[in-house]
Order: structure tokens, then sequence, then C-alpha cells
């Protein structure tokens, strides 16, 4: 049996390194929106009586729904109200926000912002 013949083995440590290509999309760098997104300072209060005790001092993102601006007024007056109706300045049946939109689709871009609301109380609210 004639010998085998051993194989000689080539280095393979010369690899040269990948070079990417730049990229052929234009992709941009992220930006966190809590950061980038502009907030608003509102001072929301009630329309009658005219008190300190019913003020509320928020800031906000633009955002922000009006929806969740009836949430804070309901958590302040411990969930005994409904009907709740947002006016930006001055209060007016005519006026009244929508709640399914943003403060910014609403026009509410920057600054302080006053905002008036007004509600019905409910009855009985120890029942519900």
């Amino acid at each position: 049996m004639p010998p085998k013949k051993k194989k000689s083995k080539k280095s393979k440590k010369s690899k040269k390194k990948e070079e990417y290509l730049p990229s052929i999309f234009n992709i941009p760098q992220y930006e966190n929106p809590d950061i980038v997104t502009p907030k608003v300072d509102l001072i929301i209060k009630l329309v009658h009586p005219v008190t300190d005790l019913f003020t509320l001092k928020i800031k906000v993102p633009i955002t922000t729904r009006v929806e969740q601006i009836h949430e804070e007024i309901s958590k302040m007056h411990q969930g005994a109200i409904s009907g709740i109706s947002v006016c930006r300045d001055r209060f007016s049946p005519e006026d009244v926000l929508d709640p399914k939109k943003t403060l910014e689709q609403c026009g509410i871009f920057d600054g302080e912002i006053k905002l008036l609301y007004d509600y019905k109380p409910i009855v009985g609210p120890l029942l519900k």
C-alpha cells in the first residue's frame, strides 16, 4: 500500500474586513418624542363659583387628548362629576373642545393656556 500524501494547509488568517457600502436609504436619527414634543402649561379653572380650590395647573405635551384633561378634572373632583365641558379662554356652550381631538388639533401649540370647565354632578355618587 502506498503511503498517504499529506494535504498542505493554507492559512486563512489573511481575511479582509468587509467594507459596507453607504446606505441608499436616508434613515433619520431617532428623536425621543418625550423630549422633542412641545409642552403647554394649562391652567384649568371651574367657571362658577370662581375659586382657587378648583384650579388645576398641569404641564402636558400638545399631543394630549382633551379626554385626558377630562380625566384629570374628574380625579380632582374624586369622580363625583360627569358631563365635563372644557373651553379655551372663555366659557360658552358653542366653543366646547371636542374630547376626541388633541390640544394641537384644537389650536393649542405653546405658552400658558387658560381652560375653563363646567360639569354636571352625579346624583348619589356613593351608590354608583
